[in-house]
C-alpha cells in the first residue's frame, strides 16, 4: 500500500495523539513534525517515531515530501497556517476549531476552492463510525421521532494556558462546546431556529461555562452544557416518541444504547473491532477526497463548517466575547447569518 506522508504542525498533546494514531494506521506515516522550538520538535519526533523535525512551520509546509498536513497549533493560528498550506498546494486537516470565527473560516474555504486544494476540519465526531451508525438507527425510526436532545461536555482546563487567553481564541465554547453543538446539529439535521443561552466568564475574558437552549422545527428542543471548570458526564441523551438513545462520549462515541419507552435496553452498539483511536476516520476520508481531487468530504462539508461557526459567532456576539484578532471588529458590527447545513 502507498504510504501517505503526513506532516504535523505543533508538538502538543493533540499532536501526540495524532502521531500515535498514524503510527498504527495502514497507508499513513507520520513523516515530519514542526514546532517553533526545534528542541521540542526533536523531542516529539523521538517519542513518536518521526525522523524529520523542523524548528519552523514554514519549513515543514515547504517540504516536497509532505503530502498532507495536520495543523495542531493554538486556535488563533489555524486560519493563517491553513492559508499557507493551501497556497503551497498542500492538502491539510485543521484541528478544531477550523478557525475562531466564520469570516476567517470562509476565507480558508474560498481559498481552498479557488486553488482546488483539500482543506478540512478535523471534527472527528462527524467521521466516527459509531456516531454515524447511531444516526442511521435514528433515521430508521429506532426511537420514533426525535423530540428532545441533551448533551454535555466538560473538563478542568483551568491550567491550560491557551484556553485561558483571549489572544489565542480560548474559552470553553470553541474548545469543548462545539462538540455537543455538532452532535445536536447532526441529530437534528442542522442549526436551530431559536436560541437562548447563559454563560460565565473568567477574569481573562473567555467563556468558562455555558448552557444553550435550542428550538428546532416541529417543536423539537435541545439543551447543551459545556464547561472548562470541571468534568461533566460527557454524554448525549436523545428522547424520541418510541424510546430513547444514550451516547457515551460526546467527542468520540464509545458506546450507544437504545431503550424502549418503558426503559428496557434493546440494543447496544460499540466501536468496530478495527479501531485505533477514532482519529483515523478523518484521515481516511481526507485521503479519499485528495485522491479524487475534492476540496471537502461528505462527512464534514464546507456548509457544515460555516453553519457551526456562524452559530458560535452569534453566541459570542450575544455574550459580548470578542477576540483581539482579525475579523472580530466586523463581528461586533454585524449579525452573523446562520446557514442551514
Amino acid at each position: 500500500m502507498i504510504e501517505f506522508k503526513v506532516g504535523i504542525l505543533g508538538a502538543g498533546q493533540i499532536a501526540g495523539k495524532i502521531a500515535d494514531t498514524l503510527n498504527k494506521l495502514d497507508g499513513f506515516t507520520p513523516y515530519a513534525v514542526a514546532s517553533r522550538d526545534k528542541d521540542k520538535a526533536v523531542a516529539f519526533g523521538t517519542e513518536h517515531n518521526i525522523k524529520v523535525c523542523y524548528g519552523s512551520y514554514d519549513e515543514l509546509i515547504e517540504d516536497p515530501e509532505v503530502e498532507l498536513i495536520y495543523v495542531a497549533t493554538v486556535n488563533s493560528t489555524h486560519a493563517e497556517l491553513a492559508k499557507k498550506c493551501i497556497n503551497a498546494g498542500k492538502p491539510s486537516l485543521i484541528e478544531k476549531p477550523f478557525s475562531y470565527n466564520s469570516r476567517t473560516a470562509a476565507e480558508i474555504i474560498k481559498l481552498s476552492e479557488e486553488k482546488k486544494v483539500y482543506c478540512g476540519e478535523a471534527m472527528w465526531l462527524r467521521y466516527t463510525q459509531l456516531m454515524n451508525m447511531a444516526l442511521e438507527f435514528i433515521k430508521q425510526g429506532a426511537i420514533g421521532d426525535v423530540r428532545t436532545v441533551t448533551a454535555s461536555l466538560g473538563y478542568d482546563l483551568r491550567k491550560v494556558e491557551r484556553v485561558l487567553n483571549m489572544e489565542t481564541a480560548g474559552g470553553a465554547l470553541l474548545d469543548l462546546g462545539i462538540y455537543p453543538i455538532t452532535m445536536v446539529f447532526m441529530i437534528m439535521g442542522g442549526p436551530p431556529i431559536s436560541v437562548a443561552s447563559n454563560f460565565i466568564k473568567l477574569k481573562t475574558g473567555v467563556d468558562a461555562f455555558s448552557t444553550i437552549q435550542m428550538g428546532f422545527q416541529k417543536g423539537k428542543l435541545a439543551t447543551i452544557t459545556s464547561s472548562m471548570m470541571g468534568v461533566l458526564d460527557n454524554r448525549c441523551m436523545i428522547y424520541g416518541t418510541e424510546g430513547r438513545m444514550e451516547i457515551d462520549g460526546v467527542t468520540c462515541p464509545e458506546r450507544v444504547r437504545i431503550y424502549t419507552p418503558d426503559g428496557k435496553m434493546v440494543q447496544e452498539l460499540t466501536p468496530p473491532e478495527r479501531y485505533i483511536s477514532g482519529y483515523e476516520y478523518e484521515f481516511i476520508a481526507a485521503r479519499e477526497a485528495i485522491i479524487v481531487g475534492r476540496t471537502e468530504t461528505p462527512y464534514n462539508t464546507n456548509s457544515h463548517i460555516m453553519a457551526l461557526y456562524s452559530f458560535t459567532d452569534a453566541l459570542r456576539k450575544s455574550w459580548g466575547e470578542f477576540f483581539p484578532l482579525p475579523g472580530e471588529e466586523e463581528l461586533k458590527r454585524y449579525k452573523p447569518q446562520t446557514k442551514k447545513a
